[in-house]
């Protein structure tokens, strides 16, 4: 229902039958993993789509193609999908400091602020230590109107069942955040996708190796002039 390559620039998506409207910033052309790419650079602007008007109740998955473009360090965080309602559900990296402790670069899963929801402060998904200028994969899912899964390159890294009560229509999508803000590692994002489902652990699986496959014999392909 939604689909942003970046090859008309970074708030122009190819397919928008959500009707959201589309803000970033405006930084210089970057490559991407297939095509065009988004590298906010030092506006540390995310993607933001607003006025969704998704009822989380309702299955979505948010999907991003992602690179970090310097290495990281013990305290390296950055930001990657937000879902944002009257709580929010949240997937990001925090580095070694004084939140929760943590000792090194942390894989977060965070659904907060959800009236009558228990909040999840799930950082016990272990390591996030990844290598710069490689091409990475995120998606997150919600469904059942409890379970929510994040994958990173196509296997399953964080699976909740939220607690307290089911989601409901009144928890209604207004944001969705992806890409870097104010936890600015230096990065690029590619492919934006949204679809009103919850993929499988097969169906983003399959995604993942598709577009590999799509980027290792350079698509999009140019026609050879003679």
């Amino acid at each position: 229902m939604f689909y942003l390559s970046f090859s008309r620039g970074p708030d122009c998506p190819e397919i928008n039958r959500l009707g959201a409207r589309v803000t970033a910033g405006k930084p210089p052309p970057a490559a991407g993993l297939t095509g065009g790419g988004y590298r906010p650079g030092k506006t540390k602007a995310p993607i933001r789509l607003q006025k969704l008007a998704w009822p989380l109740h309702r299955p979505i998955t948010a999907s991003m193609w992602w690179r970090l473009d310097v290495p990281m360090k013990p305290e390296t965080a950055f930001h990657l999908v937000s879902l944002r309602a009257n709580g929010y559900l949240s997937n990001f990296v925090r580095g070694r400091g004084q939140w929760c402790a943590l000792k090194e670069p942390t894989f977060v899963f965070q659904a907060y602020s959800f009236p009558g929801i228990s909040n999840v402060n799930g950082i016990r998904f272990g390591d996030a230590w990844m290598k710069e200028d490689v091409w990475h994969h995120v998606a997150m899912t919600v469904s059942a109107g409890s379970r929510v899964c994040v994958y990173w390159d196509g296997g399953l890294r964080s699976e909740v069942n939220l607690k307290g009560r089911l989601l409901r229509p009144a928890d209604v999508i207004n944001a969705i955040d992806l890409g870097p803000h104010w936890l600015g590692h230096p990065m690029t994002v590619d492919e934006i996708l949204l679809l009103t489902r919850a993929l499988s652990a097969e169906e983003v699986k399959a995604y993942c190796t598709a577009v590999r496959m799509l980027a290792a014999a350079r698509f999009p392909f140019r026609q050879n002039r003679h």
